[in-house]
């Protein structure tokens, strides 16, 4: 497994943990720093440190070492492998990005599969879709969801425990090969592709292919792809792949904080045309989102489609 760095940085006094050895801070009068690790395909020189106030959740998984820290800017945030995956002050903005967006794109979804997400975050944004009778999610470690739980339970909102949900623990290759036409909407929330992690197979086009075969006709699929400038490379390498499987793909963006404080991407794919937002009828569909929005409205969801034009340049779109 790739070595994992973690810096807790005091003062003037510096301490690293590698490998599977757990990083321990001070929670009373003394504040940690946390330097998440370079990022997979990232631009090198630029890291980010967040300042730690608590340690809540320090421990390895059979798949990858977790941590739940609170933070000052962030608040609590889950860390996995060095990597910030999720945080309580901003993770609606790539929620509803990531989930909403498909969903408004394609309709009226009555089910939806959701790959990874073992937060829950984007359990909860699916189940505001009135329209939505079953989501299955497939999260290969189940001990994130129980960590999540238990320390950042704002994040799930009770989503775990709806009728409407079938909480799946196994590998999401294996769970979606087997599925032909099952779904409407197929949100694939996965950790970054570190290579050799377990994240990094389902970037690939072979599971982007069992994916597309996955929808039901009229299906939309979605995905993050990373950050447009901080991990260019990896934006461009999921678009080449993406565009290699679906006639129809579309790159959205949003500033989410908690990645780096950078413009993010989010994919969406489909066999058929994607609805433009300016079409007639398109604002109708959000009368199927329950409950008001944080970030995503009618105006919002139409400039996320505006890709600046050295960005355009540096991803070749």
């Amino acid at each position: 497994m790739t070595r994992l760095v973690t810096e807790w940085v005091k003062g003037y006094r510096r301490g690293v943990a590698f490998g599977m050895e757990r990083a321990h801070t001070p929670v009373d009068d003394t504040s940690g720093w946390f330097t998440e690790r370079e990022l997979p395909y990232g631009r090198r020189g630029v890291r980010i440190g967040l300042e730690v106030t608590a340690v809540r959740y320090d421990e390895q998984s059979p798949y990858g070492h977790i941590q739940v820290l609170d933070t000052t800017f962030h608040g609590r945030t889950l860390v996995l492998d060095g990597i910030v995956q999720t945080t309580e002050t901003d993770e609606f903005v790539y929620h509803e990005m990531l989930v909403l967006g498909p969903g408004i794109e394609h309709g009226r979804p009555v089910t939806m599969l959701i790959v990874g997400g073992g937060d829950g975050g984007a359990l909860r944004q699916a189940l505001r879709l009135k329209s939505l009778a079953k989501v299955v999610q497939v999260e290969i470690d189940e001990t994130v969801t129980k960590v999540c739980r238990e320390h950042l339970p704002a994040i799930s909102g009770g989503a775990f425990d709806d009728p409407r949900v079938e909480l799946v623990f196994a590998d999401g290759a294996e769970y979606v090969a087997s599925r032909v036409r099952d779904f409407d909407v197929i949100v694939l929330d996965l950790t970054d592709p570190v290579p050799g992690g377990p994240a990094e197979p389902l970037f690939a086009e072979d599971f982007l292919r069992h994916a597309r075969d996955a929808l039901a006709p009229g299906g939309v699929l979605a995905m993050q792809c990373g950050s447009l400038t901080v991990q260019p490379e990896e934006v461009r390498t999921q678009l080449h792949r993406v565009r290699g499987v679906f006639e129809a793909t579309r790159l959205h963006t949003a500033v989410v904080p908690g990645y780096q404080l950078t413009t993010f991407g989010f994919l969406l794919a489909a066999r058929h045309p994607l609805r433009a937002p300016a079409e007639a009828g398109f604002a109708d569909r959000w009368r199927n989102v329950a409950g008001p929005c944080e970030y995503l409205s009618p105006e919002m969801y139409s400039a996320s489609m505006a890709i600046p034009p050295y960005l355009r340049r540096i991803l070749h779109v």
